[in-house]
Parts: C-alpha cells; structure tokens; sequence
C-alpha cells in the first residue's frame, strides 16, 4: 500500500469547494429554504471528498478495512449512498405531499359542493 498524498492544488481546490459549497448550503438553511435534514444530507457532497482528501491515511484505512484496493472508489460508494438515502427521503415526501393535494382538492370540492348548496337553497326562498 502506497500512501500517495494529494497535491497541494488538489487539497486547495476541494477546501475550497467544500467550504463554499458548506456556507451557501448553510446560509440557505438558516433563511428556511432547506430543512436540516437536506443540510445534512446535502453537505456530504462536500464533507465526504474533503475528508479523503484531508486525511488520506484514513481514507487508505477504510480502504483497506473493507478490502477495496483504491480509496476514491470507496468514496463515489459512499457518495452513491448518501444520494441514494436523499432520493428514498425525497421520495417518500412526494408520495406524502401528493396524498395532501389529493386530500386537499377533495375537501375543496366537498366545501365548493356545500356553498353552491347553501346559495341554491338562499336564491330560492
């Protein structure tokens, strides 16, 4: 196992990124455009590169201890599943905000149905 460390170009580059990338996520968190799970979930995309690069000696040793020859495939793995946990939490609230339309338009339409009942029955007497 060879430990070849990043350049100094490739640690600058990804700090950078990760901490631009972490300020705008955070600064859109704090005026309630996301919720702190999204936070989270999204500042992985940052945190995860970052932290192999940052400190490769332990991005070699998750390497090593799950038998993987290359650290950076071990890091799209793990960005695969945080994108796959976020897409499973975005789903599940489209299912649930889809379900509240269907809820909502139904109560609409009872509430419309009643107020044209109550306007017949007025226009008549």
């Amino acid at each position: 196992m060879t430990d070849a460390l990043p350049s100094p170009e490739t640690i600058v580059v990804i700090s950078a990124f990760a901490l631009i990338y972490m300020l705008v996520l955070l600064r859109k968190t704090l005026q309630g455009k996301f919720d702190l799970y999204d936070f989270l979930m999204l500042s992985m995309v940052a945190i995860i590169p970052a932290g192999f690069t940052l400190f490769p000696t332990l991005a070699y040793l998750v390497s090593h201890l799950t038998g993987v020859v290359f650290p950076f495939v071990v890091m799209f793995g793990a960005l695969f599943l945080v994108v796959f946990a976020f897409m499973h939490n975005m789903t599940a609230r489209l299912h649930r905000l889809e379900r509240q339309n269907c809820a909502l338009i139904q109560e609409q339409s009872l509430l419309a149905l009643e107020l044209q009942a109550k306007e017949g029955g007025q226009s008549s007497d």
